[in-house]
């Protein structure tokens, strides 16, 4: 039988290693952003996601060692980082300049990845509180950067229009 829970984090702690550790240090709120932007990427089911959603469980098997004090193997990298930085300019050598702001929401598929965007950004917001490694600091950042230009390749392969704010 699977063992689905321990019962030992009813008490607003749980066990990282020998160490136990509060369910609101900085460093559970990472694991958990991570954890909710990787089950919202596999809502998405696009093709180039799942190389990231195993990305971010190496970046959830850093900050676990890290929070356990034990010296991490695993671990985000630069060249992860410039394997978006490639896809990014590939995309942009796609779809039209930006010239505005762009209202999320084109298509269902774009409306998903800029929500993908935004809980990219939260998990960034929580890295830096985490004190999180610098690698996974940038690869944070540029994830996000990579999902909003995914965002607009959808919408353009749709041939859905892009709408900007009127600001009024």
């Amino acid at each position: 039988m699977t063992i689905y829970y321990t019962g030992r984090g009813d008490k607003g702690k749980s066990e990282m290693g020998e160490k136990k550790i509060a369910k609101d240090h900085p460093l559970f709120e990472l694991l958990g952003t991570l954890d909710e932007l990787s089950s919202w990427l596999g809502v998405c089911r696009y093709k180039k996601l799942k190389q990231i959603q195993e990305d971010l469980f190496i970046a959830q098997a850093e900050i676990g060692m890290k929070a356990m004090g034990r010296r991490y193997t695993l671990r985000v990298t630069r060249s992860m980082t410039e394997r978006l930085q490639r896809e990014i300019m590939a995309i942009d050598k796609v779809v039209p300049q930006i010239k505005k702001f762009i209202i999320p929401g084109a298509s269902e598929l774009s409306a998903k990845l800029d929500y993908a965007r935004a809980l990219a950004r939260r998990a960034e917001r929580a890295a830096v509180r985490a004190k999180a490694s610098p690698e996974l600091l940038q690869y944070l950042n540029r994830l996000s950067s990579m999902l909003f230009a995914l965002a607009r390749l959808v919408n353009f392969r749709l041939k859905f229009k892009e709408e900007n704010p009127k600001y009024r």
